[in-house]
């Protein structure tokens, strides 16, 4: 829970700071990505980052519900993941 309430804090800095400060993605801790969504493919049910720390895209595979709620969502993105069956990453979450 505490991880989860540091990463709300952290991402509302952001937001707030988007155009002078990106996070390090490793400073959110384990499976965090911070970066600028850079592609939603429904199709392939992927949504792809350009990692803040990295400057490399990452993609991660999303289900129905995870992309409805993209809809509402550009710019800078927390994406919490688990690594999947076949090595994809998976999202938990998107903030």
């Amino acid at each position: 829970m505490a991880t989860r309430k540091l990463a709300t804090l952290c991402f509302a800095l952001a937001t707030l700071l988007a155009s002078s400060v990106t996070l390090a993605c490793s400073a959110m801790g384990p499976n965090t990505h911070v970066g600028n969504i850079t592609e939603i493919n429904r199709a392939a049910q992927t949504l792809t980052i350009l990692d803040a720390e990295t400057q490399q895209p990452i993609t991660f595979s999303v289900d129905n519900k995870q992309l409805l709620a993209l809809n509402s969502l550009s710019g800078q993105v927390v994406v919490r993941y688990r690594d999947g069956d076949n090595g994809e990453l998976v999202v938990t979450s998107v903030q």
